[in-house]
């Protein structure tokens, strides 16, 4: 199906299209989009896999922050645990196996990638969440920035410098964290009493419920 507007339905230089053709297109996406919903969902697959932009999962090419909502049973576990809600840059990657054919078009699985301690972890948009306003997390006061080599992810002088001069420390970290040059290899970690009140947060019910089942009652 063509994406080109008919001359019709667009101005005499066909440099812009009318409203009932963007009306239109809007339509024909979202019918394509259910269609492509339906068609993973019908082998097995789960559909975010495919098309996590419709879940707001799409990592672009230049990279995105994710919380990890749910940590993959990979060997990777046996070196380093993801802690739980933590917070990491990540790049994406499309897999050159299992795709689905929709219109002609070979559409393959989609993942996040992070740079961990223990090893890159490949991850699945439903195991993840895109963090929209990441520095508001990093300037929380109650954020731990980890780098994974171990060394401080901010010049400590800089920010006692900012805060001597008035700078409330969350303005300063906000301020410094823009300056980091290597945030690939950086992530952010939160305390326990958080985690655990967010526990479930980007998850489906269906998908948290499955892995935290209740115990049975008498």
């Amino acid at each position: 199906m063509g994406t080109q507007a008919p001359k019709e339905l667009t101005n005499s230089r066909r440099t812009q299209c009318i409203p009932e053709w963007q009306a239109r297109d809007a339509k024909r996406r979202a019918e394509a989009a259910d269609e492509d919903h339906f068609l993973a969902a019908s082998i097995g697959a789960e559909p975010s896999m495919y098309f996590p932009e419709q879940d707001g999962k799409a990592v672009p090419e230049d990279g995105a922050w994710i919380i990890v909502v749910e940590e993959p049973f990979t060997e990777l576990r046996s070196r380093f645990r993801v802690p739980p809600l933590s917070m990491w840059r990540a790049r994406p990657r499309e897999l050159n196996t299992e795709a689905i054919v929709s219109r002609g078009v070979k559409i393959y699985p989609k993942q996040a990638i992070i740079a961990t301690p223990g090893g890159d972890l490949h991850l699945w948009p439903h195991e993840y969440v895109v963090v929209d306003r990441p520095v508001t997390l990093v300037s929380d006061p109650d954020a731990t920035l980890h780098a994974l080599g171990g060394q401080p992810v901010l010049d400590e002088d800089a920010l006692f410098y900012l805060m001597s001069r008035g700078i409330p420390r969350h303005e300063a970290v906000m301020v410094l964290f823009d300056s980091v040059t290597s945030l690939d290899f950086v992530y952010v970690t939160f305390p326990e009493w958080i985690t655990d009140a967010l526990a479930g947060a980007g998850q489906s019910l269906r998908r948290y419920m499955a892995l935290n089942p209740r115990n049975p009652t008498t």
